[in-house]
């Protein structure tokens, strides 16, 4: 992470879809410089602007009080005309400030100033916001969980006080540098629902951002809080993938496609968290993941996944949704398979696959032992006798149904020869393939006139095994010492 700007913001702050009543930019710098060098409340002086939006402006003030810098939330005068505005500025205050999550920004006090201005001191955040980390390039998905999770979590509390966020969005989310510690913080409620925020809207009024609002936002139904489950959805393929799941030419457009087409399929996410973007981004809310919480404990269990593989182990088995025998289908658009990339792998099967392995093993042997006696029967001597072309052939067929590890063959001199099995292969810096799982030690050899061979025998267990360095090639002595004539002849 790039080092942290001196001074600390909350993030941008950006109307929604449906913003407050337009004002002239004259007005509002007007506005604003009034605003600076005043105290409000006796205690915050305000100092410079950090942000701006639909609903007020968001300064960067001293609490002469306790001595430290605070961030202050501050409606608009001319927004002060219109009530229902001013009831749902007044309801974020009551909204965040029963929140506790470290995960959500922290309400220190909230008020209003003497012309009747509502207004809400947060903490002053240092870092960047999530929209300004995607613009650096997607985030690696062990990362990307774990920002996840967090979010999930904040978003439990608050589901659990009856609020639901509906605009949820990368300019929403605080990233904070705590030490060693890096904490997500959930902003900006301004249009937090709930029963009672449902008679605050008007109808046919819709409220979020086009790139993150569920399928029944879109449609402009009633919401309820899964409709921040597909958000958070929209945010973690985002992370991992570099882009949203829908974007178009318009904003109608882009909210006709969460209504009506398939996700394009992950193509930077491990099977776990694929699994997890299933649940996640389903258009029926009956059909998705149900709860905030149960969606923090899903992305635990694609993290254990995906460190596992890290660090070169076995990733766990995962139980319930998540598990390999899970079938998901309905959200995601189909994949090539020969074209989507492969996922990272330890490279070895795991418990349950064993078995299967085994029992394909014995039957190819047993395919393999009744070829060669039925080649070499002597009632048919031309079988045995022009087998040689088609032996090869043989194992060539047993070969294609097996994984190949494929390995770069350098040496230390120019043009030297690669001879696989006995056979000529390539001339080196070159790639080989060997079959994984034949249960066979292969000869590696490096061959080149006037130089002694060097060999290596090779089995390699998996597809990403490396093959052992060869030694150097040295050229022949042209003189051979006789040991106790103390002379020596020519070669």
């Amino acid at each position: 992470m790039p080092p942290s700007p001196p001074r600390g913001r909350p993030a941008k702050v950006e109307p929604a879809v449906a913003a407050a009543p337009s004002a002239s930019s004259s007005s509002l710098e007007v506005t604003f410089n009034d605003d600076i060098g005043k105290a409000i409340g006796g205690r915050y002086r305000i100092q410079e602007i950090i942000g701006e939006g639909g609903m007020g402006v968001v300064y960067e003030a001293h609490d002469a009080q306790v001595d430290r810098q605070v961030a202050i939330k501050l409606v608009r005068r001319e927004c002060l005309q219109d009530a229902k505005f001013v009831t749902r500025f007044r309801r974020e205050l009551e909204v965040t400030s029963q929140l506790r999550h470290p995960s959500t920004i922290r309400v220190y006090e909230h008020g209003e100033t003497e012309d009747g201005r509502p207004y809400m001191v947060m903490e002053l955040l240092t870092g960047q916001s999530l929209a300004e980390r995607l613009e650096q390039g997607r985030v690696p998905e062990f990362q990307a969980l774990q920002f996840a999770r967090q979010i999930a979590e904040s978003l439990s509390e608050a589901h659990e006080h009856g609020i639901f966020h509906r605009d949820l969005k990368p300019d929403n989310i605080f990233i904070e540098t705590v030490g060693v510690t890096t904490v997500v913080k959930v902003l900006d409620f301004g249009i937090a629902g709930g029963i009672d925020a449902l008679k605050l809207t008007r109808a046919g009024e819709v409220f979020g951002t086009p790139q993150y609002m569920s399928p029944e936002q879109c449609n402009g139904t009633d919401l309820d809080h899964r409709t921040d489950i597909y958000s958070l959805g929209c945010i973690l393929y985002e992370m991992i993938e570099g882009k949203p799941p829908f974007s178009a030419e318009s904003p109608m457009a882009t909210m006709l496609k969460h209504v009506r087409a398939k996700v394009p399929t992950p193509r930077h996410a491990s099977p776990a968290t694929v699994k997890l973007l299933q649940l996640a981004l389903r258009k029926d809310r009956l059909k998705r993941i149900q709860s905030a919480g149960r969606f923090a404990e899903l992305i635990g269990q694609a993290l254990g996944a995906v460190r596992a593989v890290e660090e070169g182990r076995l990733p766990p088995e995962l139980s319930g949704a998540l598990a390999a025998s899970a079938v998901h289908t309905g959200a995601f658009a189909p994949v090539n398979a020969a074209t989507r990339p492969a996922v990272a792998s330890s490279g070895a099967a795991g418990p349950s696959q064993l078995p299967l392995v085994l029992v394909t093993l014995g039957v190819l042997g047993l395919a393999i032992t009744i070829y060669m006696l039925l080649s070499g029967d002597p009632a048919n001597p031309g079988a045995a006798g022009t087998t040689a072309g088609d032996d090869s052939k043989a194992v060539a067929a047993t070969d294609a149904g097996l994984p190949m590890n494929r390995v770069v063959i350098r040496s230390n001199v120019e043009a030297a020869s690669v001879v696989v099995d006995g056979k000529p292969s390539c001339t080196a810096p070159c790639e080989i393939t060997v079959p994984v799982g034949d249960n066979k030690v292969h000869e590696i050899r490096l061959t080149k006139p006037g130089f002694i061979d060097v060999v290596q025998s090779w089995r390699p267990l998996s597809v990403t095994d490396q093959l052992p360095a060869f030694p150097d090639l040295r050229p022949v002595a042209t003189t051979i010492e006789v040991k106790g004539s103390g002379k020596k002849r020519g070669g």
